[in-house]
């Protein structure tokens, strides 16, 4: 049984570190700059609030319609990733105040589910073959997964026998081919980009990742055909990685779609004190799925083949002893 993790920025922010859009823009404005078109690029951004790092990709995709020229639109978005790489140097070292105290749930998502969807996991799991492979498409340039799972380049066997195969970053790491863009070239406003090379090559992530030649497209694109069991936590399912949320729904519709686990954060949503709206709240979870997905599928088939859980941690975590810290320094 393969099982594929798509983990979003949810993952380093659960583990502390400081790494929403909303902590970094608070940042960002600090920053000095005399660069005219820089300023100006703050001031729109600033005004429009924007809540995710999806928001600040759509939001530079309209404000491309704002410069006078490709030149100062790459200039501002290579500002905003120069200031964003120190800013995630400094706030990833934060995650070596941790440590994995278990690996359960990651091997057996069915831990976070509620009874109904937890029965409903159980059955499909029983129709897969035995043993179990794990890997993980992350959306984030912090190297958190590898840390905690202390993962290398080669798998990671388990005693049980899983074993996590690979660790894909889909838009890079801090250091290495960082990406920060659109989905496609009908996301960026100015018609004059959509098909310039320096824009598309830069600001397209999928068409980045072609340009880097480092099959990260294709290696994705299987993992998400071969999973039995797709696991989304973290992630806020925007606009600028629609390429991978329409790949799902196509598998979806399929007679070998995969279970679809969605983890979801809703701090407004306390089952504790209001365990009888749990069901419209995973309808409300199915239907956005299903449009952001593009699935076209009746909700209640939709929702046979996913479960839905609110709240919960991927990783069991523990604060390392302050002495260990500072011996590994």
């Amino acid at each position: 049984m393969n099982i594929l993790y798509i983990i979003g920025n949810g993952l380093d922010i659960a583990h502390h570190l400081k790494t929403s859009y909303q902590e970094f823009f608070k940042y960002y404005l600090t920053q000095p700059s005399d660069d005219e078109d820089i300023l100006a690029m703050k001031k729109d951004i600033e005004s429009h609030r924007f809540e995710t790092w999806a928001d600040l990709e759509m939001g530079m995709g309209v404000y491309s319609s704002q410069c006078i020229n490709k030149e100062v639109f790459l200039k501002c978005l290579n500002d905003i990733k120069s200031n964003l790489k120190i800013y995630l140097q400094k706030e990833s070292e934060k995650i070596n105040l941790y440590t994995l105290k278990s690996y359960s749930n990651l091997l057996n998502p069915g831990l976070f589910l509620d009874p109904e969807p937890k029965n409903q996991y159980d059955l499909y799991r029983k129709r897969m073959t035995s043993g179990l492979s794990i890997d993980f498409m992350t959306f984030n340039y912090t190297s958190t997964l590898e840390w905690l799972l202390e993962f290398k380049s080669s798998p990671k066997v388990f005693t049980t026998g899983a074993k996590i195969e690979s660790i894909q970053h889909v838009h890079g790491l801090i250091d290495n081919m960082m990406v920060m863009g659109v989905n496609d070239s009908s996301q960026i406003s100015n018609t004059e980009y959509n098909s310039d090379i320096d824009i598309v090559e830069e600001f397209i992530k999928p068409e980045y990742n072609d340009a880097c030649m480092n099959n990260k497209n294709n290696i994705c694109e299987s993992l998400i055909h071969g999973a039995d069991i797709i696991v989304l936590y973290g992630t806020s399912l925007g606009q600028s990685d629609d390429k991978w949320w329409k790949l799902i729904g196509r598998r979806m519709v399929t007679d070998k779609y995969p279970l679809l686990v969605y983890l979801s954060y809703d701090e407004k949503k306390d089952q504790i004190a209001e365990p009888n709206h749990l069901r419209r709240w995973v309808m409300q979870s199915v239907r956005e799925i299903k449009s952001k997905f593009d699935i076209q599928l009746n909700e209640k088939v939709l929702a046979s083949r996913m479960c839905v859980a609110f709240n919960k941690r991927l990783f069991n975590i523990t604060k390392v002893p302050q002495q260990t810290v500072e011996a590994t320094r």
